[in-house]
């Protein structure tokens, strides 16, 4: 089967962190390439990575990612990995609050889905401490709100009919990320160092590829 993957996200999608290999999805994208035994590709892989993007940005972008990279002869699969950036509390407020988010996946799930694609969506990682984690001035991150949102995800998945069915025929799936990482797999408290890159791609090319 011939698969045009479409990778899109944040800053994390897009390798920041992973100074050696460019980031989980450059992994991916050379494990799939590397799957080829010719010049002759029999898989693409592209990668959409908007540093500090949230679901608002995504879903702002998402026709035009499609347009640019969605493949009429292909099994065109969405890798949807985004998120973290909406828990930001900044004065006190989350960028994107948690209905604002569930209506922005739901909005773009129904975009990817409506052109015929997969979608594999991530669940949300953690940040290094288990604290609140002070990114700037006036902006941190919270492992808690984190893990509210990413629970909210799934629920959107578990309790909505239509993408329940979805899910249940395999044109939707999920990967919980939660405990993908650990306290050695940062380089800054956010993004994930060269190994945490590398803990990521193996886990998701290990989920991506089961039935």
């Amino acid at each position: 089967m011939e698969i045009n993957y479409i990778i899109i996200g944040d800053s994390i999608t897009y390798g920041i962190g992973d100074f050696e290999n460019g980031g989980w999805a450059t992994r991916f994208k050379n494990y799939i390439i590397n799957q080829d035994d010719s010049k002759i590709c029999s898989n693409y892989v592209h990668i959409a990575g908007f540093p500090g993007a949230t679901s608002l940005d995504i879903l702002n972008k998402i026709n035009s990612i499609l347009q640019t990279f969605r493949h009429e002869e292909f099994t065109n699969t969405v890798i949807l990995s985004i998120g973290v950036n909406d828990t930001q509390v900044f004065n006190g407020e989350p960028k994107n609050n948690i209905e604002q988010y569930k209506s922005n996946i739901e909005k773009i799930v129904k975009i990817v889905t409506d052109k015929g694609c997969n979608l594999v969506i991530l669940g949300l990682t953690k940040i290094e401490s288990d604290e609140k984690f002070l990114w700037k001035p006036n902006k941190y991150y919270d492992n808690e709100i984190i893990s509210e949102y990413d629970r909210d995800l799934k629920l959107i998945l578990d309790y909505d009919t239509k993408l329940k069915e979805l899910c249940k025929n395999n044109k939707i799936k999920y990967i919980p990320m939660q405990e993908v990482l650990r306290k050695e797999d940062f380089i800054d408290g956010l993004h994930p160092n060269h190994k945490g890159h590398k803990k990521i791609f193996e886990y998701i090319k290990e989920a991506v590829n089961e039935n």
